[in-house]
């Protein structure tokens, strides 16, 4: 049966106004208004606009060449300090550029290193040889630190072998990280966090790596997800699955340097641009620093 909208079916339905007026007297087609017109327009433009962003940023991912190893995007602008956490307030702003301020007085002190190691942080990750065994390992892990990382240690044989490293980095590569842990274990080598050091992403794989481990309070201990140094590769499922298999290995790396792997479940669930700093019970309880005998 036919829809009625002729002038009896408006009377019969109470219809007025505008409302009437989208029907036609003859009650077979209705009526656009000029209202309707503009409101038809503006929505195609909105849409039209939408999908041209979708498709850019398409355009964008399946372009790129960037590889799915490195923790976080290394910034170079200014930013303030970020406070130190607590047993409370543990997510801070990530911050590769300046570290934790520790308020007043509260700058790192590294063997081996002159002037201030803070400033150091944002360049290349650099070995400072102190004497005595001792080094400093200072700045950003890049791909590539792990190889020099080796060839550095294997310099040091007909010397004074390295036996006590000290770190002080925002983090980066992943694989690198992973990489140098291992080659701090096989050397026994002792990591120390000095205090008012910061060992941020990716650098506690590293420091997880040492045969003996010790943090000098205050220290700055923290993770956050992996994700891309600049774009992804790929497929986003290819960028999903890189990710889960870099955690995998960063789990397992943790499960056999002796470190509690539920470590890693606050790299996983704290976003790219915050840094989840652990409290010193989590430090002992996930057993980053080894009790004391």
């Amino acid at each position: 049966m036919a829809e009625r909208r002729d002038s009896a079916y408006v009377a019969e339905q109470g219809l007025t106004g505008k409302h009437a007026a989208d029907y036609s007297s003859d009650g077979q087609k209705p009526r656009i208004s000029g209202e309707d017109v503009v409101l038809i327009f503006l929505f195609g433009v909105l849409l039209v606009g939408v999908l041209s962003v979708l498709i850019l940023d398409f355009r964008a991912l399946a372009n790129s060449g960037a590889k799915l190893d490195m923790p976080f995007l290394r910034h170079t602008e200014t930013v303030q300090p970020v406070r130190p956490g607590n047993n409370k307030d543990q997510v801070r702003r990530y911050s590769p550029q300046t570290g934790i301020d520790f308020g007043p007085g509260g700058k790192v002190v590294l063997p081996g290193v002159s002037g201030k190691p803070d400033n150091l942080l944002s360049g290349s990750m650099t070995f400072y040889d102190a004497g005595n065994g001792v080094a400093s390992a200072v700045g950003f892990i890049e791909a590539g630190t792990a190889t020099s990382f080796r060839e550095y240690i294997a310099a040091r044989e007909d010397k004074s072998a390295i036996r006590t490293l000290y770190l002080h980095s925002p983090g980066g590569s992943v694989r690198d990280a992973i990489d140098m842990a291992r080659i701090i274990r096989d050397q026994g080598i002792e990591t120390i966090l000095a205090k008012h050091a910061y060992c941020a992403s990716s650098c506690p794989l590293v420091f997880s790596g040492g045969a003996k481990r010790k943090i000098d309070k205050p220290a700055a201990l923290g993770v956050h997800q992996v994700f891309t140094s600049d774009t992804a590769t790929g497929t986003l499922q290819q960028g999903i699955a890189n990710a889960q298999s870099i955690s995998a290995d960063a789990q397992q790396l943790l499960i056999e340097m002796g470190v509690d792997p539920r470590a890693w479940i606050e790299a996983m669930a704290t976003p790219k641009d915050k840094l989840y700093l652990f409290s010193d019970k989590e430090i002992a309880d996930l057993k980053w620093v080894q009790p004391k005998s």
